[in-house]
Parts: C-alpha cells; sequence; structure tokens
C-alpha cells in the first residue's frame, strides 16, 4: 500500500515539474530580457535534476520488469517497445541534461560558438525530452499507484 502511495506522489511530482518546464519554456521566450540570465531556471533545474535521476531509475525498474516478462522468444509487445523507449529517452534526458547543466554552473572559458551551442542543447533538452519523459512517466506512476 505505500508503495502504491509513492508511486502516485512521485507522478504528480513528475506531472508538475513536467507542466513548469512547458510554462517556463514559453514564457522565458515570450519575456526575453536579452541578458541571457532566466532566474527561473536556475531554481527549476534543481527539481528538474532530482526528477531525471528518479526517472531514470523508475523507468529502469519499468524496462526490467516488462523485460523479465516477456519471453526472449515472444513478440514484442506494446508494452515492451513502450518501456525501453522510456527509458532510453530518460538515459538520454539525464546525459544531455547534467552534461549542459554542470557546463552552465561551470563555464569555462569557451568560444562563443561552444557556447551557442549549449544554449540550444536546452531547446532540445527542455520541451523535447523533459516535458515528455517527466509527464509520460509521472502519468505512468500515477496509472500504477491507482491499479494497485
Amino acid at each position: 500500500m505505500a508503495m502504491e502511495i509513492v508511486k502516485r506522489v512521485v507522478g504528480v511530482v513528475f506531472i508538475v515539474v513536467a507542466f513548469l518546464v512547458a510554462i517556463n519554456w514559453v514564457a522565458s521566450s515570450l519575456i526575453d530580457n536579452s541578458s541571457g540570465a532566466y532566474p527561473l531556471w536556475v531554481i527549476l533545474n534543481w527539481p528538474m535534476a532530482g526528477c531525471i535521476v528518479v526517472a531514470l531509475g523508475a523507468n529502469y525498474a519499468h524496462k526490467h520488469a516488462v523485460t523479465t516478462m516477456d519471453s526472449p522468444d515472444g513478440p514484442v509487445t506494446r508494452q515492451y517497445i513502450e518501456a525501453n523507449v522510456a527509458f532510453y529517452a530518460s538515459l538520454v534526458l539525464f546525459l544531455w541534461f547534467f552534461w549542459n547543466w554542470f557546463n552552465a554552473m561551470f563555464p569555462h572559458n569557451e568560444p562563443v560558438e561552444v557556447q551557442r551551442i549549449h544554449l540550444m542543447m536546452w531547446a532540445f533538452i527542455n520541451p523535447v525530452l523533459t516535458v515528455p519523459v517527466l509527464g509520460a512517466t509521472g502519468f505512468r506512476l500515477w496509472r500504477e499507484g491507482k491499479a494497485a
């Protein structure tokens, strides 16, 4: 019973963080002050980091459960594909987010072109990966907590 509650709470946290990332992504592009500094991202990156680590673990556990449930010679099921896509998307999100975030926290003396690449990476990390990965994982955890 306690695990079901934990899954539902974590699912809600993931959904809220995904929603905040989406809203802040749109808002930061609308209120661009041309300074390149978005103070809300500095705050939001911390819960995003925690959620990304937990999502990677949760999606790995789900992938492992689905993989051991299916026989190796059996047909590829929708559940198997969904679990693998969620895990590998979480892995890519984990790698890109922390690579870019650590680079932002500890900037190097890099050429302007490299700095632009890091800024452009956020265009993939936030709307393309963070929102769908955390949102989908959150909804899956919510359903799993409800089903049990």
